[in-house]
């Protein structure tokens, strides 16, 4: 989603809010078998100065693949916020561009700085038998037959 600084100056507003939602076409995931699969965004634009703005808001993202220890494909959701400065004359903040910001970039960094190590289908999820391979999550009381049979 593009913002346009100049239209929110000339409609005489000082703030705007937005929201848009999207699936990511870059791989925002480096955990394997794991993709953003929808991201919803929400927040406010300030006009700080004549081209530049200040950016809050709330973005929903989901993470949708293989467990990372059991590998049963699973869908969760994260809610994280952000606020950053777009400027084109500070090198720190996000570039305005043709009095333009693209909130894209800076909602996709935000994703990829937190998300999470690796990717759970449930915080205690148990994973997969060392011996036999089974899905320890799907059975309690799992005695590996592996086993038994030495």
């Amino acid at each position: 989603m593009i913002i346009d600084l100049k239209s929110l100056r000339n409609s005489g507003k000082e703030e705007e809010s937005f929201y848009f939602d999207y699936v990511p076409e870059n791989q925002l995931s480096d955990i394997p078998n794991v993709k953003v699969s929808s991201v919803k965004v929400n927040g406010k634009v300030y006009l700080e100065g004549f081209h530049s703005a200040y950016i809050e808001g709330e973005i929903n993202y989901f993470l949708s693949g293989d467990c990372t220890r059991c590998l049963e494909e699973t869908t969760k959701e994260y809610v994280i916020g952000f606020a950053e400065n777009a400027d084109n004359e500070d090198e720190t903040g996000y570039p305005v561009v043709n009095d333009k910001v693209d909130l894209t970039k800076i909602v996709e960094d935000a994703i990829m700085t937190n998300l999470p190590v690796s990717f759970l289908c449930k915080e205690d999820c148990k994973g997969l038998c060392t011996e036999c391979g089974a899905n320890l999550n799907k059975d309690s009381e799992h005695k590996c037959k592996i086993k038994e049979g030495n």
